[in-house]
């Protein structure tokens, strides 16, 4: 019996990391749209000049310039393993997946459950198609990984010890020297530990002091920016209502579900869902299904939590509920569009939540609990079956011409190879698609095709985000990038479109 419950595990557990692992498959599927290649491209500019930034060189949308910590992560995998957008995409994906699955350990330590308890965890987590992207960008997702981090670090009975008060807050540091959105994380992380200082005095006391002082130092070149920094205009403020409230609690759970993923493909959405044929209404049905395991679970996590007899329990709870509640707050007081990846303070809280619903489960109601770990799993394998689905419709049409995902990786590395193919030392590329020029610019400087070449995308009409185009020169090729098809991200250049498959 011993046997066959080590080979079960073994199996579950596997098949769990398996799912992780799909979110390296297929990088040429990877979206590489308008801030990554202008992260890779600042990071790549601090080894030049020998500096490293003290800041994003990119205004947010509060008119500020953000921490530079996803710029330092960018500059050593640049420094070590070159500049190509993949190897970017693989150190970040990399970063963000052990944060989680640190997480997912941290709370089977935490609540003393076994294997198939963490493997369901596990694919719940990979099952996430917000995640599955954030992990396959190279964006500012070190605010991802520091959050994850932070409340796998939260969940030890060490907390309180000097060597893991300076870890905690050192995550955190790096998770505020990414992005603001993280500061209800840390304010609920210092919150929860000072909720241990009735019984534990001092010890909590040091270590709130040493959280503290690790975050400041982390962030110190940020703050002496910010000091001196001008606030630029920033995006314009919305209402609040009720409603909208109701909605910004929601974006936490959403993140664990495949809720509302029409976000990502825009003006794609209607053939996105032709291609899931007669499943339309099985993918709703288990959008709305998931949506309310994760609220439920969150809510319900957080309650018992809050009620055990477990110290760690009881501060991974008030954690919890501050992060969540937080997020909401400054979302509301802000008072910008609603972004799910905002929430990024409270993305672990579902996660959370559900376990401690699982646990309870389990030890009081065993048959309950045994339907309920099984119907998460059912969950994790019905929304990576839409994962898979979607990087299949991604392949086949090419991408999408949003601004959220567009023309993926792969293609657009087709396209710039095409650009560069001739002996001219300079390419002009008139831009006809909704892509940025950014990407197209920065894999010019990466390709091998492109060696020794100035290429430079412009477009019929200037931008802030478009060059106007310079009058035709000798030793100069114009090329013209547009849309292949009627539909989809495929593109061509000069009226010869790029190979559909993606380049190994």
């Amino acid at each position: 019996m011993a046997r066959e419950r080590i080979v079960r595990d073994t199996l579950l557990l596997a098949g769990a990391l398996a799912l992780v692992g799909y979110r390296f498959a297929h990088l040429d599927l990877a979206a590489f749209a308008r801030d990554e290649p202008q992260f890779l491209a600042a990071a790549r500019a601090q080894l030049g000049r020998g500096h490293w930034l003290s800041a994003n060189p990119l205004y947010g949308n509060l008119g500020l310039r953000y921490g530079p910590a996803a710029f330092w992560f960018y500059g050593v995998v640049e420094a070590l393993f070159g500049d190509s957008p993949r190897v970017a995409i693989v150190a970040m994906g990399v970063l963000v997946t052990l944060a989680q699955l640190a997480l997912a350990l941290a709370l089977t330590r935490m609540l003393d459950e076994d294997a198939t308890f963490l493997a369901v965890l596990v694919a719940w987590l990979a099952s996430s198609p917000y995640e599955f992207l954030w992990s396959r960008l190279a964006w500012d997702l070190t605010s991802n990984a520091a959050v994850f981090a932070a409340a796998a670090l939260l969940s030890s009975a060490r907390v309180r010890q000097s060597g893991h008060a300076v870890l905690l807050g050192a995550v955190l540091g790096l998770g505020l020297a990414t992005h603001p959105s993280v500061a209800p994380m840390a304010v609920a992380t210092l919150a929860a530990v000072a909720g241990d200082g009735r019984s534990k005095g001092a010890r909590t006391g040091r270590a709130l002091a040493l959280m503290i002082a690790s975050i400041v130092f982390v962030n110190l070149p940020y703050l002496l920016f910010v000091a001196r920094a001008p606030v630029v205009g920033r995006a314009p403020r919305l209402p609040v209502s009720a409603r909208e409230v109701g909605a910004l609690l929601l974006q936490a759970p959403r993140i664990a579900t495949t809720w509302r993923i029409s976000y990502y493909f825009e003006g794609a959405w209607p053939d996105f869902r032709s291609s899931l044929a007669g499943f339309t209404t099985a993918f709703d049905v288990v959008s709305v299904a998931g949506l309310v395991v994760a609220t439920v679970g969150a809510i319900g996590g957080i309650a018992l939590s809050l009620r055990s007899a477990d110290e760690r329990a009881r501060r991974m709870g008030r954690a919890a509920l501050l992060a969540w509640v937080g997020a909401v707050a400054l979302l509301a007081l802000v008072r910008l569009p609603s972004h799910p990846h905002y929430h990024v303070s409270a993305a672990w809280v579902p996660v959370f939540g559900v376990a401690v619903c699982l646990h309870w489960l389990r030890r009081r109601h065993p048959r309950l609990g045994a339907a309920a770990l099984a119907l998460v799993a059912l969950a994790a394998t019905c929304q990576f079956v839409t994962i898979v689905r979607w990087m299949g419709f991604v392949r086949d049409e090419a991408g999408t011409r949003s601004p959220s995902y567009g023309t993926p990786l792969g293609a657009e590395i087709e396209a710039v190879r095409a650009l560069c193919a001739g002996p001219e030392p300079r390419v002009v590329v008139h831009n006809e698609t909704t892509l940025f020029r950014f990407p197209i610019e920065y894999l010019a400087t990466t390709e091998a095709a492109c060696q020794g070449k100035d290429v430079l995308v412009c477009a019929e009409e200037p931008s802030p985000f478009a060059r106007e185009c310079p009058p035709p020169s000798a030793g100069t090729r114009l090329a013209r990038l547009h849309f292949a098809r009627d539909r989809g991200g495929a593109l061509a250049v000069d009226g010869v479109a790029t190979p559909r498959s993606s380049p190994r």
